[in-house]
């Protein structure tokens, strides 16, 4: 017999899914998709090592069931379906058909009546069953064209592994558990009787009715006193045990034959779920697709790329540079694409003995193109081409999309706006990573010395993709409502934060030095405090040595384990300095010498050496909130409620002795549009009246006057505040 039919115990297997991965996953949106990744590599897995002709999935329906009616307390003692699982069971049932998989529920039956059904429907069909699940109860179903698959151990079941492992035969399944009980289901059984001698009786006596019949002859006067006293509770949980087999279940073995065509809804889910890595088995690679990528090496072939690029109206453009930091890159290369699946790679710098052209040359011919305002571009976090073009007096003009700020509008939570997830997403498409390029780590060249028939492939490719995905993106904006932010906002953006890294700002080294001495001498108090303390010298950074002083040495309680041992982390200071000096003191020096390595120290390193200037990348599509933040130093991270974060942030001053800072903020801008839209009458009036709205909401939740609500109150009530507005729900 060499068709198989697969029944999936899918109420079984969403626990399991749930349970075993407990990081917490979640969607590009924030919802938790943990047991949907988990059943997902458990379909793709079984399909894959099993390759089953027929597949179907089963699902338990809310509500009770008939055994409800038989039994009141029938799985009482569970607890409810925990609100993180129960709100990804349908998303299941999306995966699942998605497979082209049929799903099967009844209501009013269980998941494992429906199971029962399909077997005896499968009963006169030319196929072997195969139930996947770990319910001991369904070993009932056993027979010789009937197996289980168990889905933690991954074992095959039949009649006779059953008979070798547990000395019964599948018609006896019940009997046993019967006299056991089931625990899991709150099926009473009789008292008295465990597994191993609920075993041996129905080996004995051949059935649960013949062991009530022969209760004189069974050892042990309690034993004998219980199977008189509960032989109708016995039967009772026989019949809760056995499963229903004859419900209207219809049997559809076409729609149960596997379809294993590629599945355009799948990879939807896929990208909507964001389970990347799955998707990365489906989607096409740079390999597969066929490619016009020209190699732009000698002046003829530029003329005539140049002769084409004058002609074009809007096209993607791309640089390859030697450094991710604009201000110090030099230009290896220029990649230009205007349709899909063709792009052009102009080579500046390559490794000696390559041919390639003049960076001024190229440069002075294209510079008309690139600073023309009606000439649209499109490009992939194109601030930094604009930001390196300028370096090289080039005013890039007529930017139209970014592919990263795109991505981020549409899909604001995501965590990653690079290229190579964008193309995932939105074209299935696995791209060429940088790494694979330059290499990584220790291994790691720049881009000039990579040979150039590997960088153009590359080059091509980053143009290609964006000038693709523009075209793919650009409807989903409009669907969105969201093209208007683009070209009214989010683009003209661009040009002021190019504008504002290019300009950089000043820093005051002289006020860090001094900082840095005085952060020194203070630092080394607190060593020697710390090592009076203990008794000896040891490495304060280390959470291990530090570790052995307050749980060894001083015996301090531990209050929390991690996988390398018991932590020392800042909650766990700041809840043993009311025991004991050392634990504040360790707070205190991790926190100064935070400062002075992350800030006092490293600031200075970071002024360009050409401008005498620090200069941030403000970026766009990092917070999910539509703020922006910076990194390279991220100058937004700086302390304020501190003397020291203070002392930190007057070494940033102004030009020139003409020049001031000027700092201006909207006043709680969120919240009144907040009110604005909800109409929300107490809003709108604490707004009126010119209220501190934060004060007015911890006065309503607390149910105090506005005068006597605390700082503890507000900082809680604007919490809250906040949190609506951005989103904030029980899972995060």
């Amino acid at each position: 017999m060499s068709e198989r039919f697969f029944i999936i115990d899918g109420h079984s297997q969403c626990y399991q899914a749930f349970y075993a991965i407990t990081a917490r996953l979640t969607t590009p949106k924030g919802k938790p998709v943990n047991a949907v990744y988990g059943f997902t590599r458990m379909l793709q897995k079984l399909l894959r090592e099993h390759q089953p002709q027929y597949v179907a999935v089963v699902f338990d329906t809310k509500g009770i069931t008939h055994r409800h009616s038989s039994y009141r307390e029938y799985k009482a003692n569970r607890k409810p379906t925990p609100d993180e699982l129960q709100i990804q069971i349908p998303l299941i049932y999306k995966i699942v058909r998605a497979f082209n998989i049929p799903v099967y529920a009844a209501k009013g039956y269980e998941a494992d009546d429906v199971i029962g059904t399909l077997v005896k429907l499968l009963s006169d069909k030319p196929v072997e069953v195969v139930i996947v699940t770990a319910d001991k109860d369904m070993e009932q179903l056993l027979n010789p064209k009937v197996k289980i698959l168990h889905a933690k151990k991954g074992e095959m079941i039949d009649p006779e592994s059953l008979f070798k492992g547990k000395g019964i035969r599948p018609e006896q399944v019940v009997d046993v558990l019967a006299l056991s009980g089931d625990s899991s289901d709150n099926i009473p059984g009789v008292p008295g009787i465990g597994d191993k001698t609920a075993v041996e009786l129905i080996q004995k006596w051949g059935s649960l009715e013949s062991v009530l019949m022969n209760v004189n002859l069974i050892t042990g006067k309690k034993r004998q006193e219980n199977l008189r006293l509960f032989a109708d509770q016995a039967r009772l949980s026989q019949k809760l045990l056995t499963l229903y087999r004859d419900i209207p279940v219809p049997l559809d073995m076409n729609a149960c034959k596997l379809n294993t065509t590629e599945n355009t809804e799948l990879k939807k889910l896929f990208r909507a779920f964001g389970f990347q890595t799955l998707l990365t088995d489906m989607v096409a690679t740079a390999k597969t697709e066929e490619t016009q990528y020209h190699l732009v090496d000698n002046l003829e072939k530029f003329h005539e790329f140049l002769d084409r690029l004058i002609a074009q109206r809007i096209f993607a453009v791309d640089l390859e540079t030697t450094s991710t930091n604009p201000l110090a890159a030099r230009i290896v290369g220029i990649s230009f694409s205007w349709q899909a699946r063709e792009a052009y790679y102009i080579p500046l710098m390559a490794p000696e003995g390559t041919a390639c052209l003049s960076t001024d040359i190229v440069l002075s011919k294209i510079r008309a193109v690139l600073e023309d305002k009606n000439i649209k571009k499109i490009g992939q976090n194109i601030k930094y081409d604009l930001l390196v073009f300028r370096k090289n007096d080039i005013l890039l003009q007529g930017i139209v999309f970014d592919t990263m700020i795109a991505s981020y509008l549409l899909n604001p939570g995501k965590r990653n706006h690079n290229l190579d997830d964008i193309a995932f997403e939105y074209l299935s498409y696995k791209t060429i990573t940088t790494s694979e390029v330059i290499g990584s780590g220790k291994e790691q060249i720049t881009m000039d010395q990579v040979g150039v028939a590997k960088v153009c492939t590359y080059a091509c490719q980053d143009a290609d993709i964006s000038f693709r995905l523009a075209d793919v993106m650009e409807p989903r904006l409009k669907d969105g409502a969201l093209s208007q932010l683009l070209q009214d906002i989010e683009i003209p953006l661009i040009y002021v934060l190019a504008e504002m890294e290019w300009n950089g700002i000043c820093l005051n080294t002289h006020v860090l030095q001094e900082m840095s001495g005085i952060l020194t001498v203070k630092l080394q108090q607190i060593e020697k405090e710390i090592y009076a303390s203990a008794g000896y010298e040891f490495n304060i950074s280390s959470p291990r040595q530090l570790s052995e002083v307050l749980f060894e040495k001083l015996e301090l309680p531990r209050l929390r384990r991690t996988k390398t041992g018991l932590s020392t982390d800042a909650n766990v200071l700041t809840t043993l300095a009311w025991q004991h000096t050392l634990p504040k003191l360790a707070l205190e020096y991790r926190q100064l010498m935070k400062l002075k390595n992350t800030y006092v120290d490293a600031l200075p390193d970071m002024v360009n050496p050409n401008t005498g200037r620090i200069h941030t990348s403000f970026n766009q599509t990092v917070t999910a909130t539509g703020r922006l933040s910076s990194s390279e130093p991220n100058l937004q991270n700086i302390p304020i409620r501190t003397e020291i974060g203070r002392q930190i942030r007057r070494a940033f001053i102004p030009s020139g002795n003409d020049a001031m800072f000027l700092s201006a903020d909207y006043s709680q801008i969120e919240l009144r549009i907040l009110a604005h839209f909800s109409e929300d009458e107490a809003l709108v009036e604490a707004f009126h009246q010119d209220k501190d709205i934060h004060s007015a909401v911890a006065s309503a939740i607390y149910s105090v006057p506005i005068e006597n609500v605390t700082p503890e109150m507000r900082r809680n009530a604007k919490a809250v505040n906040f949190g609506i507005v951005y989103g904030l729900s029980e899972f995060g």
